[in-house]
């Protein structure tokens, strides 16, 4: 008897043999491509794993990427692996997630202005199921239309290429450069084959510097936009700094690494029990700016060394 008490209380005190963790299903949807996007795959991922979310472990990562055209499909493909949250980047990869997926909570990683474009109530309180990075577009691309002022300060007509598709701050852009004495005409298009006709028109009309407006598109564009702009002597500024190094004469605009880190937080605090309708969208908080000197050199332009002395980066 005294044999079968004993055994019974190891076995009682015993931790067990193994432990069910749960394992957490996180979305991706995307228009870039996922294997090549480096600051997905060494920021947003080993932060994760750095929080205690390890994947193949306690995380499935469910990458869906393809063309615009091809986003809303992808939705549905992605509600159909049922993630427990969706990291959505792009405003039109967050308006697919919340009609494929409507209970599912979201990241907007990033996103323009969500008010504006109907995704939240508030930035403080968004109110729905999509939270997460607002880039407020319209007042990066009117610091845009300063700095590319303070760059050419003798510049007097600005062009400024509109994604025609996209709500954007075409008001508020026009407003800053005549704030600056500088008259500006708008390009609006509706896809790429509209580029060439719009360079042309802007190259014709005398357009001393070219604004290309916040938009994913034009991300996806750069390089094609870029070549354009440097076939006719155009100095352009662009949304991101990585766009100087594909061609752009300057690339300003948000840290993308640490939008990405904190993308990771908003994944956490979500898998944690987080509401996103209690949780305030973040803005940006650091700024990289590059120049690209071998443009600057082809197209002629000097540079206004109090810009140069700002830039993170000087591309040769």
């Amino acid at each position: 008897m005294r044999r079968m008490l004993t055994l019974l209380a190891v076995l009682l005190l015993a931790e067990p043999a193994y432990t069910t963790e749960r394992v957490w299903r996180l979305g991706i949807l995307t228009p870039t491509d996922w294997p090549a996007d480096d600051v997905m795959h060494t920021v947003l991922i080993p932060e994760l794993a750095r929080r205690g979310y390890v994947e193949g472990r306690n995380l499935v990562i469910l990458p869906h990427w393809g063309n615009f055209d091809q986003i809303p499909q992808l939705a549905e493909d992605l509600a159909g692996d049922k993630p427990d949250v969706i990291v959505a980047a792009s405003s039109i990869a967050v308006a697919a997630a919340m009609k494929a997926s409507p209970q599912t909570p979201i990241v907007a990683s990033f996103i323009g202005d969500p008010v504006q474009e109907g995704v939240a109530e508030s930035l403080s309180r968004p109110g729905g199921n999509v939270t997460g990075l607002a880039l407020l577009a319209g007042e990066g691309d009117k610091k845009r239309v300063q700095l590319l002022h303070d760059a050419m300060p003798a510049a007097r007509k600005f062009g400024i290429l509109a994604d025609q598709n996209r709500i954007s701050s075409r008001a508020g852009t026009k407003s800053a450069a005549t704030s600056m004495g500088v008259e500006s005409i708008l390009y609006p298009v509706n896809d790429a084959a509209e580029y060439r006709s719009a360079f042309d028109a802007m190259r014709d009309a005398g357009v001393e510097g070219v604004v290309i407006l916040s938009s994913p598109v034009f991300t996806r564009d750069v390089t094609k936009l870029a070549s354009l702009a440097l076939e006719r002597h155009l100095p352009t500024i662009c949304e991101w700094r990585s766009m100087a190094a594909n061609g752009c004469l300057i690339g300003f605009g948000p840290d993308i690494a640490e939008l990405r880190l904190r993308t990771a937080d908003f994944v956490v605090r979500l898998f944690s029990g987080g509401n996103p309708a209690e949780m305030p969208f973040e803005q940006p908080v650091h700024f990289k700016m590059a120049i690209n000197e071998k443009v600057a050199h082809t197209i002629g332009v000097a540079i206004s060394p109090s810009v140069l002395v700002r830039c993170d980066e000087v591309i040769e």
